[in-house]
This record gives structure tokens, C-alpha cells and sequence, in this order.
């Protein structure tokens, strides 16, 4: 038996509509109320009608980033490029560089643009209301990298959640106990990482999907999540640098140390070694992605993989399958853990990680 085909007809009826004002909805034709045009997108959400749009020649598509500096993206973006040059689509990439004002100016020029489609990875949640704002619900809208951001694209995204839990479940098998979390963020960095936690759209940020993993394989080994183990930072060397002289100084307990990418995991492993801290025998540092960085710090470093190009190439052919009419439904990768020097057991020492208050050279 076949499914009925669910039509603009059906989703009028369902939203309590008139098919023009589905029609202007779909199509961003006339300005629709809000509340309105909320209820026309939750009966296209339920129903799981997407609208066609028609494909043409030398379609054009944007691809918004946080930041073509972080080696992730760019890999993303490669992914991404590799499958647009073998079907011929114009790819036009926009990067945030870290801000939410300039993240919210690129979208606006996609839109002003008429692109036909958008593969978006958000900063945070500061512009979930742009896109039903800016885009019409015909154009096709695949999330990257965040999930449950907006209720009329498509998401794809690793699974960080299983990638926190994993890195810390390694870390308490191997009898640590006293685990600090650097949590890395775009912009602005929260003070109370458990209270920033409850956020609304809590998908839209991944280091606290991992900070959930986290709490979640503590839980699991009967662990107490201590507050002074939890810290905020940004995404590169510099800022895992500073974070760690600052932990340090506060003179908290700790064996072990999570990163948020393999950057801010250098710099953890720098101002460290400027300490004489060794690693792994007195602490065990894991980053995240395994990228190059992983091989070539010293130690080399265990970290979480997840495969950007692959993320990226994904991406491209969900937003493909959107503009055929398909492919609503999220795609969920999973990352593994990769074991190297930079972990090891905890021994049962007299002496923990103390800072000395000078800066190293």
C-alpha cells in the first residue's frame, strides 16, 4: 500500500489555513503574522511535507561557518566544495569569524542573494529566528554540526554527547577521578557552566552536548561533578594556553583534563610542560576531532574523532536531497576515541599539578 501524498491542501486544512496563506508561507510572496506562519510550518513540520523547489543549471548555494581559521571548518568546507565541483553548483562560503553580528550580516546577504539552498553551521542560537525570517520555508536548510535548531531544516551533526561520555569513561577506567572540563565557545563564554546548561536550543552549542557525556559518565561511575573543574575557553592554542595557567592558579585538585579540539589541547599541553607537569604521568590531557595536531604535539594526543570531510560531503548530499522534496530527517554520525600518549593511568600521588606563578617562555 502506497503513503498518501501529503499535499498544500492537506496542510491548509491541518493549520486551520487557506492554501494562499500556505502558499504565501512557502513561498515568502507576502509577509504572513508570525503566530500564523508558525502554525503553517508546524503542520508541514508534522505532516512531513517539503515543498519542491525546481532545480536549474549553475544553482547557487551558501555554506555559512563559524570560522575558516579552525582547521574543523575548513575541512568541512573541503568536504562540502568536493561534492559541488562533481555536480557543477556555484558554492558561495561565508565565515563568521567568531561573531554573532557578523554570522547574522552573511545571512542576510544569502538571502538577499535568492540562494537555492543554505548549509548553515550556527555560532550558538542567537540567529534561529532568522532563517524563517529570511528564508523562505521552499528553500532548502541543512543544519551542520547542531541539532534541534530549527524546526524546518534538516540537521546533521556528531554525535557530541556519546564524544564527552566516551573521552570521560576512558579517562575513569583508567582510575581518574578528578577530571577538569574545558568547555570552548564562540563569542561570549558563560560563567556557570550547569546553569548555562538548562539554556533553550541547547543543541546549537556542541561543548555542551559534551559537557552532558560528561556529567552523564560520572553519573555513571557514582562521581560528583565539581563546579572548579568545569571551565569556559575559547577554540585555539592561545586561549587552551591562558585557560590552563588559570586553572593552575586557582590550585584545584585535578589528573586529568578534556578539550574541546585538538587546538585548545596544544596549549593545555604547553603552559603544562612550562610547569614541568609531566604528561601523561601526572596528568592526562584528551582533545577532540584527531586532526594533524593530535600527531605532531609532544606528547601525541588522544582525542575523539569525527571526520569533517566526511560531515562535509554529508551535508552537500542532504541539502540535495532536500531540493528534490526528500530528506527531512536528521543525520546523526558517530565519533570513536583514539588512544595515544598523552593518557595513561592514575597513579596515587603525593604530589599533585601545582603552578609556580611564572610565565614560561
Amino acid at each position: 500500500m502506497h503513503r498518501k501524498k501529503i499535499t498544500i491542501t492537506d496542510v491548509a486544512k491541518a493549520a486551520g489555513v487557506s492554501i494562499a496563506t500556505v502558499s504565501r508561507v512557502v513561498n515568502h510572496v507576502d509577509r504572513v503574522e508570525p503566530s500564523v506562519a508558525k502554525r503553517v510550518r508546524e503542520a508541514m513540520y508534522t505532516l512531513g511535507y517539503v515543498p519542491k523547489k525546481t532545480n536549474h543549471p549553475n544553482a547557487v548555494i551558501a555554506l555559512v561557518v563559524p570560522s575558516l581559521e579552525n582547521p574543523f571548518f575548513s575541512l568541512v568546507v573541503e568536504g562540502i566544495l568536493s561534492r559541488a565541483n562533481i555536480e557543477g553548483e556555484t558554492l558561495l562560503v561565508f565565515s563568521s569569524e567568531g561573531s554573532a553580528v557578523q554570522e547574522k550580516k552573511n545571512l542576510h546577504k544569502a538571502a538577499k542573494l535568492g540562494v537555492d539552498g543554505l548549509l548553515f553551521c550556527p555560532l550558538s542560537d542567537t540567529s534561529a529566528s532568522l532563517l524563517p525570517a529570511l528564508f523562505a520555508i521552499s528553500t532548502p536548510v541543512v543544519i551542520i554540526y547542531r541539532h534541534d535548531y530549527c524546526d524546518f531544516a534538516s540537521h546533521i551533526y556528531y554525535d557530541n554527547e556519546m564524544g564527552g561520555y566516551l573521552a570521560t569513561k576512558y579517562l575513569l577506567k583508567a582510575g581518574h577521578r578528578q577530571i577538569a572540563f574545558f568547555a570552548s565557545f564562540w563569542g561570549d563564554k558563560p560563567s556557570d557552566l550547569l546553569n548555562f546548561h538548562d539554556r533553550r536550543l541547547m543543541g546549537s552549542y556542541s561543548s555542551l552536548d559534551r559537557l552532558k557525556g560528561y556529567q552523564n559518565a560520572l553519573e555513571e561511575y557514582g562521581v560528583t561533578v565539581h563546579r572548579e573543574l568545569l571551565c569556559s575557553t575559547g577554540y585555539t592554542y592561545e586561549s587552551g594556553y591562558a585557560m590552563t595557567r588559570h586553572f593552575l592558579s586557582s590550585l584545584c585538585d585535578f589528573t586529568a583534563i578534556i578539550c574541546c579540539n585538538d587546538s585548545v589541547a596544544a596549549g593545555v599541553l604547553q603552559a603544562l610542560r612550562e610547569q614541568n607537569i609531566e604528561v601523561p604521568r601526572q596528568v592526562s590531557v584528551i582533545g577532540y576531532d584527531a586532526s594533524f595536531l593530535s600527531d605532531i604535539t609532544r606528547p601525541s594526543l588522544s582525542s575523539i574523532h569525527q571526520d569533517p570531510k566526511v560531515l562535509g560531503r554529508t551535508a552537500f548530499d542532504q541539502l540535495q536531497a532536500r531540493r528534490s522534496g526528500e530528506g527531512k530527517a536528521d543525520v546523526i554520525l558517530k565519533p570513536n576515541l583514539v588512544i595515544k600518549s598523552s593518557t595513561g593511568q592514575c597513579e596515587n600521588k603525593e604530589q599533585r599539578p601545582s603552578y609556580d606563578g611564572k610565565t614560561g617562555q
